[in-house]
């Protein structure tokens, strides 16, 4: 089980944030592949990667771990939900 991440989630490697994402979770919108984030060395980027079990509106969820387009691996802030890869 991995965590979701969500609009503010982190990129490690170089840091930036996650700035795209639909549906609440805790207060924050869930991110898929394709929304949007800022890498703080590659600059704009987008999802790459995501839970092929898990969707929303046909798009599969960003989970901790999963990369973006630059490379960047996303890192979840939410200590609660877990979904299965």
């Amino acid at each position: 089980m991995k965590k979701v991440i969500r609009v503010g989630d982190t990129l490690k490697e170089y840091g930036g944030k996650v700035t795209g994402g639909s549906y609440n979770a805790f207060g924050k919108p869930i991110s898929c592949v394709g929304d949007s984030a800022v890498c703080n060395k590659h600059g704009a980027t987008r999802i790459a990667q995501g839970a092929s079990g898990s969707t929303i509106n046909g798009k599969a969820v960003a989970l901790d771990g999963h990369r973006c387009e630059c490379g960047c691996t996303l890192v979840s802030s939410l200590a609660q939900m877990d979904i299965a890869p």
